[in-house]
């Protein structure tokens, strides 16, 4: 991965869970996931009046109205309404979404969270159920290319303690104005491949962190293009989704090993959350780029790297001088598309 962080080298023979029909879509993809978070609009009370309020775009901040005091239907869980409806992929949790959002006093209807929500805001945000301030719970089952308003009782978002510095008061509730922008897989989903001979074993946990065997007694895969040598790649799932290219900006999680003693170097599983990389050189090395470069979003690939296009005869970290590197690599979105 970046060169300068000493990112590495992954594996494969993967379990997809994916099952026997055929993925041909982005649709088909996510409709395999799980719902983690639920569905937001489905739980909210009919009569909830978050469903009531108004948004108006245009100059540097959107304008948002509603009656107040604006006050949700419960203190145990937000009450969610879908203002205008997205067509895309499903928020479904434990993934990265691209969102604008404005925060609002409920209770007043002061803005203290501005924006334009005119798509130049937009933050990549991982939602996890059950991660405070809820906004997986607050947002499951809402399709990409959404706005919807969220109405959080003050219990959830400030304990009842209110936020002096936002000028919002113990017993304020809280409005957000969500535009969901994108919507990103949380591991690969796709048509499972027959694993190839002589690469690393990889078998995938229920939640997408996938387990891997590296042969460290047997000689690593080779490959060669234009009589020059190049990455070996083994695609174990393949996705549905556009095609990578060189230049693209690309969410991925990532698994580096080197191949001979099988230690793993870095994870972006570890860390919690998919990275975002520019698929192009300098910046990442050039194995790295061969592997991922012409792969569908959605893929599993287990990319075996040589010296030669990995680190060379430099140690980097924990990487010793001259080691073949194996990268497990699950291509879960390219920004912007």
């Amino acid at each position: 991965m970046r060169k300068s962080l000493a990112f590495a080298a992954s594996i494969a023979l993967a379990l997809s869970l994916a099952g026997c029909s055929s993925i041909d879509s982005e649709e088909a993809m996510f409709a395999t996931l799980k719902a983690n978070c639920g569905d937001a609009v489905a739980e909210t009370n009919a009569q909830s009046p978050v469903k009531d309020v108004k948004v108006t775009i245009g100059g540097e901040e959107a304008k948002v109205e509603f009656e107040t005091p604006l006050q949700a239907t419960t203190t145990t869980k937000s009450d969610t309404a879908v203002l205008v409806a997205g067509t895309g992929p499903v928020i479904t949790g434990n993934q990265v979404v691209e969102l604008e959002y404005m925060g609002i006093n409920a209770a007043t209807g002061e803005v203290f969270q501005p924006s334009a929500l005119d798509g130049s805001g937009a933050t990549g945000q991982m939602l996890k159920p059950g991660e405070d301030p809820l906004f997986c719970e607050a947002l499951g089952g809402i399709r990409e290319g959404s706005r919807v308003a969220v109405l959080y009782p003050g219990e959830i978002l400030h304990g009842g303690a209110g936020i002096e510095q936002l000028g919002i008061g113990a017993n304020d509730d809280v409005l957000f104005v969500f535009d969901i922008r994108n919507v990103y897989l949380p591991y690969a989903v796709g048509n499972e491949k027959g694993a190839q001979t002589g690469f690393p074993t990889v078998i995938r946990a229920l939640d997408g962190v996938p387990g891997v065997t590296i042969p460290v007694d047997s000689p690593f895969p080779k490959a060669s293009k234009d009589g020059a040598e190049s990455t070996a790649i083994e695609v174990l799932i393949e996705g549905a989704g556009e095609t990578v290219k060189v230049g693209d900006e690309v969410l991925l999680h990532y698994t580096g090993y080197t191949w001979a003693d099988g230690a793993n170097f870095d994870s972006s599983w570890d860390k919690g959350q998919p990275a975002s990389f520019v698929i192009k050189e300098p910046g990442l090395i050039s194995g790295f780029v061969q592997a991922v470069a012409g792969q569908k979003v959605g893929s599993q690939i287990v990319a075996v790297i040589p010296p030669s296009l990995g680190y060379g005869s430099e140690a980097m970290s924990t990487i010793p001088g001259n080691s073949t590197l194996v990268f497990v690599i699950d291509i879960l979105g390219i920004k912007g598309k």
